[in-house]
């Protein structure tokens, strides 16, 4: 039997299955579709590629890709030199022949996501001035309005059953370009990042060497063909001998997708941690499920007490990094016998092989462990860099020691004692209030904890003012959702009061890109709007309640402030109870202290402060008899 998986190598329960062999570097000394050709010609009448209604074999699998190859070369000819194919098609089986036709006909392929706005994808064909597209009926007119005339324009028609089926046998060398994928795009627009047939085969081999796929698993496929995730996923499968399962996911509910799962008997399950997080909690749905792949987001405590709960005692649930410039390098592995996390983000693991780690500070210097610093990946097996953009590639990837390149992420990270990293997001989620850093993903993990808190990511935004103050966007799990005065109690045991959230904001959803990852560019702009407190709203009635009211409402942007209202709760902080006192001062008494805001924190309590002991106002109001 082969052996267990190595993280839960000493402990955990998982075991390879045992018809699984390690493969060794030889692997990679040759053409993506030269492993695919080789399963075609071992395994012709098992069933390669799964999606319902249809389904087709190795033999017949690999005869559709040679005939759709044949088709693009006689579309192409020459003109097909140079420059890659487009994809623009959504997940299915269309694709999946597709990417295997432009491989056996000696090309590079690049997929794009047609839900990405059309001067994106302007800007992206343009970075790939590409010899060909291949497109299908519903993204036709998407491909002719970006497109126009730049290039052949081929329809996805993979049925075909007549011509020559065999291999077409064009020499490809292994260190050619094989696919070109756009990087997210979170932090800008998104960069295309070319990588070679013996990277990629690599990156498969790590994900074959460390999850132990096998002719046995059913592999689903449900991200967008653009997510450079799906290369590993749908090669690991189809070079394993495995079935591959793609679903489209534009018109697919989580809810339905958890009946899918069972239904195809799907045993390996790659995903986004936000759709991960939707799954219905049963463990009797999902009986042949061995094992959960998380990948393109940070994974959270949360996720494994999700996990936990629905799914049963064979499935593990694998937490992973990886980047479209570097592919996998790190992953974790959690069973049930896992002890309970205790930080708010999950760890992302130990390396995998021909991997190396560093944590750097800002000058490139190596930290200790537990230091938080950028995450460096160093390895043989690095993509070629950005299309276009050698400032950036020459940024991002720089000379390391062996003679081997260094990619560097842009990620935080630490590792800890026994060189286990734990990813904690870009460098620039972490924002600067108030004259210090703070750690934004550490106070989200803190807020999933909160009873009735699903989902929390937590934002930096500037008031009109230009000053920063932070705001939590959540998704509630009970109705009514939590109020702000229940979420500051919470929050205080676990964070500093300067680092409390200025604006709390519930969504029906978090936002996420095309590939499901969260995207925080569409979180919303706080409102004016008075947040839902434990207490109900009253008007002011006086006129220096109401003048003290109105400040409230000014400084922190609130369009109603009751008299009961605490300044802490609508969002006040150090700074915006200077900016009150300033104008309060001017307005009622110039020796008001800053500690009066505090020790009164209602507008009714102020109120009651000021008419006792500021005999001398400015006439807002009438000293009491």
């Amino acid at each position: 039997m082969a052996q267990p998986l190595k993280d839960l190598r000493a402990r955990q329960s998982l075991v390879f299955p045992e018809t699984f062999v390690p493969r060794d570097r030889r692997w990679i000394n040759q053409p993506l579709q030269a492993g695919f050709e080789f399963q075609a010609s071992q395994r012709a009448e098992q069933h390669a590629l799964v999606a319902e209604p249809a389904s087709l074999t190795y033999h017949e699998l690999n005869r559709a890709a040679n005939q759709v190859a044949r088709r693009l070369l006689a579309h192409t000819g020459r003109r097909g030199q140079g420059g890659p194919v487009v994809l623009l098609l959504d997940q299915g089986i269309a694709a999946v022949v597709s990417t295997l036709a432009i491989l056996k006909a000696g090309r590079s392929y690049s997929p794009l996501d047609g839900r990405l706005p059309i001067s994106v994808l302007s800007s992206m064909i343009d970075d790939l001035s590409p010899s060909a597209a291949v497109t299908d009926a519903q993204n036709r007119d998407l491909a002719e309005s970006v497109l126009g005339d730049r290039c052949p324009i081929l329809l996805a028609e993979w049925q075909v059953d007549v011509g020559a089926s065999e291999n077409l046998d064009l020499a490809v060398s292994p260190d050619a370009v094989a696919c070109i994928y756009f990087t997210s795009g979170s932090s800008g627009l998104p960069k295309a990042v070319a990588d070679t047939h013996r990277n990629v085969l690599h990156n498969v081999l790590r994900y074959t060497n460390s999850l132990g796929f096998a002719p046995g698993d059913r592999m689903s496929l449900v991200q967008n063909p653009s997510f450079s995730g799906t290369v590993s996923t749908l090669f690991g499968a189809l070079l394993n001998g495995a079935t591959v399962l793609p679903l489209n996911m534009r018109h697919t509910a989580i809810e339905d997708l958890g009946h899918w799962l069972r239904r195809q008997r799907v045993t390996v399950f790659h995903s986004v941690p936000s759709i991960f997080r939707g799954l219905p909690s049963s463990p009797e749905r999902y009986p042949d499920l061995r094992l959960i792949r998380l990948e393109g987001d940070q994974a959270r405590a949360s996720d494994q007490l999700h996990f936990k709960r629905a799914f049963g005692d064979r499935c593990i649930l694998v937490n992973g990094l990886g980047a479209t410039e570097c592919g996998l390098v790190r992953q974790f592995f959690i069973d049930q016998a896992s002890p309970e996390p205790t930080d708010p983000v999950l760890p992302i693991g130990h390396a995998v092989e021909d991997v190396t780690i560093d944590i750097v500070d800002a000058s490139g210097t190596s930290l200790p462990p537990g230091s938080t610093g950028e995450i460096v990946v160093q390895s043989a097996y690095l993509a070629l860099g950005y299309c276009n953009d050698s400032k950036l590639t020459e940024a991002r990837f720089r000379s390391g020691r062996d003679g081997l390149r260094r990619y560097h992420t842009g990620d935080l990270g630490y590792l800890d004692d026994h060189g286990c990293l734990t990813h904690l997001g870009r460098k620039d989620m972490r924002s600067r209030i108030c004259g210090q850093f703070i750690d934004t993903v550490y106070l989200e993990g803190v807020l999933c904890r909160c009873s009735g808190i699903r989902e929390a990511l937590v934002q930096a935004y500037d008031d009109r003012h230009g000053e920063r103050h932070l705001a939590a966007y959540m998704v509630a799990s009970a109705d009514p959702p939590p109020t702000v005065s229940e979420l500051r109690e919470s929050l205080a045991p676990h964070i500093a009061e300067q680092v409390m959230p200025s604006a709390f904001v519930y969504l029906d959803a978090l936002p996420v890109s095309a590939d499901g990852k969260l995207d925080r560019r569409w979180l919303p702009a706080p409102t004016r709007s008075r947040p839902a407190l434990s207490v109900d709203y009253l008007a002011p009635k006086t006129a220096l309640e109401k003048h003290i009211a109105q400040v409230w409402g000014e400084v922190l942007e609130i369009d109603q402030v009751g008299v009961n209202d605490s300044l802490l709760e609508l969002g006040g902080d150090s700074l915006r109870a200077n900016q009150i006192l300033g104008r309060l001062r001017a307005a009622i008494d110039p020796a008001l202290g800053i500690a009066s805001m505090f020790e009164y924190p209602t507008v009714r309590a102020l109120a009651r402060y000021l008419s006792e002991v500021c005999r001398h106002a400015s006439g807002l109001y009438r000293p009491p008899r």
